[in-house]
């Protein structure tokens, strides 16, 4: 699961009117920090997770496209077998 981070708009507010912007733009810019920490952010958990599910699907599709091309083949081996039956030349 996403994390969201706390984040503290009344002390960066008072940090950058301390350090010589105005009030209103001081909590203007606190307040879009906030929201932006707000925002869910993946976690390392959350890739992992997400890049073992990847690992696991392209395993399966590689698995399955292996079958597949085993069929085939086995396929195109027996169609040369009939064919060559058929015309006589075994």
């Amino acid at each position: 699961m996403a994390e969201t981070t706390a984040f503290d708009t009344l002390a960066t507010a008072r940090r950058l009117e301390a350090a010589g912007i105005n009030k209103d733009h001081a909590e203007a810019i606190a307040e879009s920090q906030a929201t932006a920490a707000r925002t869910e952010i993946a976690s390392k958990a959350n890739i992992d997770s997400l890049q073992a599910k990847i690992q696991a699907n392209i395993a399966d599709r590689d698995n399955r496209l292996a079958w597949r091309l085993f069929a085939l083949v086995g396929l195109i081996i027996a169609a040369f077998a009939a064919g060559t039956a058929f015309l006589g030349l075994q």
